[in-house]
């Protein structure tokens, strides 16, 4: 901008001295003085008319370099985002492929051996290749936003009974006691990804509660499904963290199945089809997640 009136004011002198020089010479010759003004005038009218075209120009040229630089910045912003994309799936990945790798193995070793109930233990090493696939297939359409909702009216029974039912293995080998009472209650929600919320919070809970109990329970008042164990605890330095991406805290340190993904994956599913999801913890007592389903009325709002 300073430029430019620049420009106007060394243009402003020299017609300015034009004029002057056009009026001496009219002086010394003796011409007729209206002649004079009369393309003084018209010079000033032209000068006008040029400068304000060139005011448009100069106005038009900055707001192009406005979208220029804005389009730059955006431009930018998603190759950051491309980035940090491509480095978050390849990260995740890699964290999968090592992961799935350790029940393969344990399969096959099982497989090499002849003992007894091997076919058992390679069925729980199997869940867990289930599970490992199962986040990675969530975590993906997480990212990729590919998370449409089907809301459906639904049992607390038939959302948690299949889950028992997968893990019923793991709960006998582990002598990890499951305690639910069978709930009826109807609740809406989508089915598929209320189910990955319930099993991640569900396999949380049988890594750290190992040959302890775990508590299903749901309040039919406020709509809560609470699952609640006596394992290991969270610290108080950890619990505000477990939801973040790749946090596994102490715990997770210490047990060699852990992700970090898992209650990632569970709290944005909770964002997504509107479940608030609360935990509790204290270090050596146990851990309870509540997962708060929406009264019928509410959902229609939404």
């Amino acid at each position: 901008m300073t430029t430019f009136f620049d420009t106007i004011k060394r243009e402003l002198i020299i017609t300015a001295m034009a004029l002057v020089v056009f009026l001496v010479i009219f002086f010394v010759f003796n011409l007729p003085y209206y002649a004079y003004f009369l393309g003084s005038g018209i010079m000033l009218f032209i000068m006008v008319i040029y400068w304000f075209i060139a005011l448009s120009e100069f106005k038009k040229q900055q707001r192009l370099t406005s979208q220029l630089k804005v389009l730059e910045q955006e431009v930018q912003q998603l190759r950051s985002k491309q980035t940090q994309y491509q480095n978050d799936i390849e990260s995740y990945f890699l964290t999968w492929v090592h992961q799935i790798k350790t029940p393969i193995t344990a399969s096959k070793l099982l497989l090499e051996r002849n003992e007894d109930n091997v076919v058992n233990r390679v069925r729980q090493e199997i869940i867990q290749i289930d599970n490992y696939t199962s986040l990675a297939l969530s975590y993906l359409k997480l990212m990729n936003h590919e998370t449409d909702m089907s809301f459906t009216k639904v049992t607390v029974n038939e959302l948690v009974k299949p889950l028992i039912m997968k893990y019923s293995i793991q709960f006998i080998d582990q002598h990890t006691r499951i305690h639910y009472d069978r709930s009826d209650e109807e609740v809406l929600t989508d089915v598929q990804w209320a189910s990955i919320m319930i099993e991640q919070i569900l396999n949380n809970a049988l890594k750290y509660a190992r040959g302890k109990d775990i508590w299903l329970t749901f309040d039919k008042d406020i709509n809560v499904l609470s699952i609640k164990d006596n394992g290991v605890g969270i610290s108080t330095a950890d619990l505000p963290k477990i939801f973040d991406k790749g946090y596994s805290g102490y715990n997770g340190r210490l047990n060699e199945q852990s992700t970090g993904i898992g209650l990632f994956i569970v709290k944005h599913i909770s964002n997504h089809i509107h479940h608030q999801v609360e935990v509790d913890s204290k270090l050596g007592q146990g851990t309870t997640f509540k997962i708060y389903f929406p009264k019928v009325d509410k959902m229609n709002e939404l």
